[in-house]
């Protein structure tokens, strides 16, 4: 239902931009021009809905990421920023992860005898660095077109191990590292799609696709439940659909006037 939710809520965002840009065109079309290429500096707001891939795969299914960019592109439309972004699923593949100490049911005892329902859902980070150009195309105004980005930076994930009530000794801060998958490391990225401008501060987003590789390694180097080292280098792949909203920071002559 979550996955639902949010798979309209983006079809609707994106019916919305979609009309926006339609009238935007419109307008920039009577005023091409006029129109020039802008340094613009920016923050971004964004989301992204990826396959896992790799030896990612084996851990998680899809995976959502929210996040949110600093970035300033120049007016020859080379385009510099700094995004952050947080990833989150429920869809946890790791069997078996918790057997040594759950029942039947997937429940574990907390220090009151009761029984306490656990939750596996995975969390990460990312960071990037990138650079990109704007391509003029598809569009008459000079600071719109087909987009194309590449990055680099770091990534890490991890199984989250979450129970609403009561106290579980095997599940201390301490002892849950050793089932919690963390991985980290070096990551690249790489964004193909179209990214607009708009005359107005209002109406100015990006998207298309977005590609992911990681290098990582598991930072806790023992793995409790197979009671085995695990040291190995891991290919984490992402790949999906990213959308983001744009808020340039304009300035101008005082004879043109341009409304958030």
């Amino acid at each position: 239902m979550n996955v639902l939710k949010i798979r309209l809520s983006l079809i609707f965002a994106l019916s919305f931009c979609a009309l926006q840009l339609y009238a935007q065109t419109k307008a920039d079309e009577k005023d091409e021009d006029k129109a020039t290429s802008e340094g613009i500096p920016f923050i971004r707001f964004q989301y992204q809905y990826s396959a896992a891939g790799g030896d990612l795969e084996d851990r998680y299914g899809n995976i959502n990421g929210v996040g949110g960019a600093f970035g300033y592109k120049t007016k020859s439309n080379w385009e510099f920023e700094i995004e952050g972004n947080y990833l989150f699923s429920r869809n946890v593949k790791v069997q078996g992860l918790l057997n040594d100490i759950i029942n039947s049911a997937g429940d574990v005892t907390d220090s009151d005898g009761e029984l306490v329902k656990l939750i596996y859902e995975q969390r990460g980070l990312s960071f990037y660095a990138s650079v990109g150009k704007v391509l003029n195309l598809l569009s008459p105004n000079p600071n719109s077109g087909i987009f194309i980005q590449a990055g680099v930076g770091y990534l890490q994930h991890k199984i989250k191990i979450d129970y609403r009530d009561g106290t579980v000794f095997q599940l201390s801060d301490e002892m849950i590292k050793g089932y919690d998958r963390l991985h980290s490391g070096l990551a690249f990225r790489q964004f193909i799609g179209y990214q607009y401008f708009g005359k107005s501060n209002l109406v100015n987003f990006y998207a298309g696709f977005e590609f992911n590789q990681a290098i990582t390694y598991n930072r806790r180097k023992y793995n409790y439940d197979s009671r085995s080292y695990d040291t190995e280098q891991k290919l984490d792949l992402l790949s999906g659909f990213k959308v983001g909203w744009i808020i340039p920071f304009r300035s101008r002559a005082s004879e043109e006037f341009y409304y958030y």
